[in-house]
């Protein structure tokens, strides 16, 4: 898959301990090597958890998210954000204008 913001990840990885620089660097190899189709595939071959939030795609990266925007289709991951767990409970992230709430069908 091709990585969009690479280097943003990488320099937004300096600001934490170097446990968690390594592990963005290998998920940023994981990511160039993949071919995903689907949330299924990732969770295939990835070794750490991933989880669907909207159109948003988290990794759990030790203790921090990693979150990304993607298109399966066209192979492509958009970094987004990098943040502590704390950063992540606050869901400011939410706000970005690529994020999409699915609206709530009504019967």
């Amino acid at each position: 898959m091709r990585l969009i913001k690479r280097p943003n990840v990488i320099e937004d990885a300096k600001k934490f301990p170097q446990d968690i620089q390594e592990a963005v660097k290998i998920w940023c190899d994981v990511v160039k090597k993949a071919q995903w189709q689907h949330l299924d595939d990732i969770r295939k071959t990835y070794d750490r958890s991933v989880d669907l939030v909207e159109n948003f795609l988290i990794f759990n990266i030790k203790n921090h998210r990693l979150i990304v925007g993607f298109n399966f289709q066209a192979q492509i991951v958009y970094y987004k954000y990098l943040l502590t767990h704390d950063e992540y409970e606050d869901q400011k992230w939410k706000d970005d204008p690529y994020f999409k709430k699915q609206s709530k069908k009504t019967s």
